[in-house]
């Protein structure tokens, strides 16, 4: 295969980079002026060990875990989500006592404020769920009472031919859930305009709609603000990228951590996820294809990002300031283009045809190219920085070659399969894009100094990536089990119900 032949000669492009010319680096503190870091005080860190292991079982264990089940509504999900909640309490007390502790050695601790922003989504996401509970109950119980047998009768034997299609139930499995006996029993000695009361203000329009919703977005948009938080964490406590340097490194870890859920989200493609939305490489089905998001993702982010790559101590613009301009502008122009060539209303409009096809919209995947390659030549003040540079540009610019040889075998060969089809294209190609924005991210200048403080050279980080990637698809892969197997537990909870 040509493409293996071109993959093979980036590997040894890739391993040529890898050079070890480690530039000489003083000693922390050698001139006597630099801020002491949380990582090198000489202190008792048993509060900061325990911090970091409640959070990463609340964060990075339990809660994606329960948000799985959530998406297979399985009945776990709470006792799992709660017992995320309690770690993650413990986790912000011991955090509350290192901090007290010990100094404050990091002016404008982003970490700290971030924190107490998660605090208060995490009370108000546990609120919001205790009230959902309680108006999914209500209607449960409600509607319970309000059926006549044979309407009832008719129900159940609906409910008999349940199907799981594309791992969605294609029926709301509260609404077979008899009374609870709790609920019985304050109801016989509860009076009327009390019940009445609770609810009309339990059960309406705010928890049936606005509360489902927001609960939806907000657990899912804990996974970002967790590796956010995650990543401040690390840079407060190597004491990096201090001063007008944050700015860089801020810029590094949103454009990499861009391209890290990017490859996890190709990951998931290939398991299967959002299979149901008529997202599988097999399908077009859906209203808009995903090639469309991502070439919307790509128009705003560059759209956005030209007018932002001029932010720091002085204002006069530098070489680097119109390297990273110029490469927004890019991407703002690559992105119009794919929407023009992925709107099915300009299709229709040029071709009269209604008809859905795969998409094979090569621009997403062609910025990435460019990007790649722009990136791996962006101008660096040390040989190291170059090097690094130059790594994730080429792993990138083989991640999109990945996304080519995807459409090129579609093109040849349509599958014809019922069942969401799994390129092995896509596979490496979701590799690639994780393990070069773990690079990306690591390249800011101030983590560039400490890694070379700590003479860590390109070949060792390279390693660290490489495991660090597969970490990572190993932990996706395991969260996509967990929900697989709990939606056939329920389906299996569902059927003993109808059948009983």
């Amino acid at each position: 295969m040509k493409w293996l032949l071109l993959l093979s000669l980036c590997a040894i492009q890739l391993a040529s980079a890898q050079h070890h010319d480690m530039e000489e680096m003083p000693a922390f503190n050698a001139t006597g002026d630099e801020p002491m870091s949380y990582a090198l005080l000489p202190a008792d860190k048993s509060y900061f060990y325990i911090h970091v292991t409640m959070m990463v079982l609340a964060f990075w264990v339990l809660m994606p875990i329960g948000i799985m089940l959530g998406i297979a509504k399985s009945s776990l999900h709470v006792p799992v989500q709660l017992g995320a909640f309690v770690f993650a309490m413990v986790g912000f007390f011991f955090a509350k006592l290192y901090g007290h502790s010990t100094p404050h050695l990091y002016a404008g601790n982003s970490h700290h404020t971030l924190g107490w922003i998660l605090f208060l989504f995490l009370c108000v996401q546990m609120l919001v769920g205790v009230i959902r509970k309680i108006s999914n109950a209500i209607a449960r119980n409600t509607s319970y009472q309000i059926l006549d047998p044979e309407t009832e009768e008719r129900r159940q034997s609906e409910s008999s031919g349940e199907t799981l299609q594309n791992g969605e139930f294609d029926f709301d499995k509260e609404d077979y859930l008899p009374q609870s006996r709790l609920y019985t029993f304050v109801s016989t000695y509860t009076p009327t305009l009390v019940k009445n009361a609770f609810v009309a203000v339990a059960y309406n329009s705010f928890t049936k709609v606005v509360c489902k919703y927001y609960h939806m977005v907000m657990g899912r948009t804990f996974v970002v603000l967790a590796f956010v938080q995650t990543l401040s964490g690390l840079v407060v406590y190597h004491g990096v990228c201090r001063s007008w340097e944050v700015l860089g490194c801020i810029a590094h870890l949103i454009k990499g951590g861009i391209f890290f859920f990017y490859g996890i989200i190709t990951f998931g493609r290939y398991l299967g996820a959002f299979a149901n939305r008529g997202w599988a490489w097999n399908e077009g089905s859906s209203s808009y294809s995903f090639e469309m998001i991502e070439s919307c993702l790509i128009f705003v982010y560059g759209i956005t990002n030209t007018w932002m790559e001029h932010f720091g101590q002085n204002s006069a613009w530098t070489h680097k300031d119109l390297e990273h301009a110029s490469l927004a502008f890019m991407w703002w122009w690559c992105g119009l283009v794919g929407i023009l060539v992925e709107s099915r209303a300009i299709r229709r409009l040029l071709e009269r045809s209604t008809t859905s096809t795969l998409s094979l919209n090569p621009f997403p995947a062609l910025t990435v190219l460019m990007t790649g390659i722009s990136m791996g030549n962006h101008h660096q003040d040390t040989a190291y920085s170059t090097n690094i540079h130059y790594m994730w540009g080429l792993l990138l610019s083989c991640a999109a070659i990945c996304r080519f040889v995807t459409y090129i075998s579609l093109y040849r060969n349509t599958p014809n399969d019922t069942l969401p089809t799994r390129p092995p294209s896509e596979l490496l190609g979701a590799f690639l894009l994780i393990c070069g924005s773990i690079l990306f991210m690591a390249s800011n200048s101030g983590t560039m100094t400490w890694l070379r403080r700590n003479q860590v050279d390109s070949m060792f980080l390279m390693n660290a990536c490489v495991a660090l990637t597969a970490m990572t698809l190993t932990y996706v892969a395991f969260l996509q089990i967990i929900k697989a197997w709990a939606v056939r537990r329920e389906v299996r909870k569902m059927t003993n119900i109808t059948q009983f």
